[in-house]
This record gives structure tokens, sequence and C-alpha cells, in this order.
């Protein structure tokens, strides 16, 4: 590997915020300030380093949203832990 194919990493911003802390409910925001050209793709784990139990942590979400520039970017969902924001012309995008 040449320093030529080493890609620069970009940073991620995650925020949390308490919706219902009884009901055990959080908005959780992801921000990728240079997503993938090709589409982002974001993914849940499905279980824990040193369990060989299956999490499926994804079970839980409520909602899922993505938007760059202000306005909705569409996701598809690939399996049952990830998903894959459409194309966007814009730098960054936010998935809540």
């Amino acid at each position: 590997m040449t320093n030529d194919t080493i890609m620069p990493m970009t940073p991620i911003r995650y925020a949390i915020a308490p919706l219902q802390p009884e009901a055990h409910l959080f908005a959780v925001t992801v921000t990728v300030t240079s997503p993938d050209p090709a589409g982002q793709r974001f993914f849940l784990p499905a279980w824990i380093p040193g369990s060989y139990m299956i999490r499926d942590f994804a079970r839980h979400i409520v909602r899922i949203r993505a938007d760059a520039g202000g306005k909705p970017v569409a996701l598809t969902k690939l399996d049952k832990h990830s998903w894959q924001a459409a194309l966007s012309m814009h730098r960054q995008v936010r998935s809540r």
C-alpha cells in the first residue's frame, strides 16, 4: 500500500439527547461531514465483542431518517442492521 491509496479519516459526530428517559427513548444524531459519494452507509452492530450472543440492536430503532442541507435524503434498508443514504451533492449527511 502506498501513501496514494491511504484515505484520510473524516470526522463523524454523534449527539445523544434524552426524549423519554423513563421509556429508554433517546434521539441519536450522526453527522458525517464527508459522506461517501456513492451513498453513505450506516450500520449498527449485531453483537458485542466478548459476547457470542446476537443482540440485534437495530430492532430498537423506532424511526430513522436522513437529511443533507436541511432536505430529506432517501434511506434504503439493506439488511437487518444497515441502511444506505441516497446520493447527495451536499457535504454533510445526517441520520437521526
